[in-house]
């Protein structure tokens, strides 16, 4: 029953759907807060916020690695994402996935058929919702009965995590490198070593996510920072090395991953990771992530409380058309 309700293989499924309070939170804080004009800030480097009106090719590649009480770490699942935008008038985006594949463990790596060639609009609102409550535009509806290419059907928060895939995506290139209205964000980064405190720290978020969580559940975030590292080259590309820090964060939700079940979830998260933003183009080259989820999860059919933890990475590369093409 225990590995029933949590999905995935045993402890680590639920922690890792459940994880996506984290960015998700401070994705709908800060989701519409983007201005279109350009920046002047004094100093040598410049970070205007506002990218260049080209389509953007990327691969995003993920990690989940569950920790044993013991300190023993289990083979990780990985998802691997190709991703490619192109603005449309008014600033939304056409986002399509070319295509995403899935390794469970030390299993095979398996392709995902209903998301090859899968399009939707990303749109920027004041809450990081659409009209029809979909964050970013991205429909949730998606994501409900997928299978692999053999046609296995994937447990709940396994496609769960496969839809907040795309939600970091946007966290990365639409959010965190693009400027804000109200200040506190890249924008204001002018010199090498400042750090500055990020619009959305403290900010307390409700998570209501249909089949999910629960209304009432909330993320509370820490004092996020945006910090200007240095100067990189990637792919030849002179870039803004930014750093940023999701300081101490908590979750509190209560999920029912089947009828007439409701689990209630406390836990802690950090999350920090670095953007190489392209000084030219405006754009992320390159982005990376560590979290460190530390949760317990308790409900009347639990016979004890469920305690775990779960490290999580992600790589972003920008990719040229060929390569993403290629799929390579």
């Amino acid at each position: 029953m225990r590995d029933g309700i949590q999905g995935g293989r045993g402890r680590g499924g639920w922690v890792r759907a459940l994880r996506s309070g984290i960015l998700l939170a401070l994705l709908a804080t800060l989701a519409g807060e983007r201005a279109f004009a350009q920046g002047d800030p004094a100093g040598d480097v410049r970070l205007t916020g506002v990218p260049d009106p080209a389509a953007g090719y990327y691969r995003m590649t993920t990690e989940y690695v569950s920790i044993e009480p013991d300190g023993r770490r289990r083979s990780p699942d990985v998802h691997d994402v190709w991703i490619r935008y192109a603005p449309e008038p008014g600033g939304d985006l056409q986002v399509t996935c070319r295509r995403y594949t899935f390794r469970e463990g030390d299993s095979a790596v398996v392709a995902i058929p209903a998301l090859a060639g899968w399009t939707y609009r990303f749109r920027r609102t004041a809450t990081g919702l659409d009209e029809r409550g979909w964050i970013f535009g991205i429909d949730q509806k998606k994501f409900a009965g997928l299978t692999n290419e053999r046609g296995a059907a994937l447990p709940q928060a396994t496609a769960y995590c496969m839809f907040n895939a795309f939600v970091d995506f946007h966290s990365f290139c639409q959010v965190f490198a693009e400027r804000t209205i109200a200040g506190g964000g890249i924008q204001d980064l002018h010199r090498i070593g400042q750090v500055i405190e990020h619009v959305a720290s403290r900010a307390v978020a409700p998570i209501s996510l249909d089949g999910f969580a629960e209304r009432g559940s909330a993320f509370h975030l820490g004092r996020v920072t945006l910090e200007l590292k240095g100067l990189s080259l990637v792919d030849g590309r002179r870039c803004a090395l930014v750093g940023y820090d999701s300081g101490d964060a908590s979750l509190t939700m209560t999920v029912t991953p089947a009828p007439q079940i409701r689990l209630g979830v406390h836990g802690s998260s950090h999350f920090f990771g670095d953007l190489h933003v392209d000084l030219t183009s405006q754009t992320v080259r390159k982005a990376t992530l560590a979290e460190f989820v530390v949760q317990e999860t308790s409900g009347a059919v639990l016979p004890q409380r469920i305690r775990t933890v779960v490290e999580r990475k992600i790589l972003l590369r920008a990719l040229s058309r060929e390569e993403f093409e290629i799929g390579l």
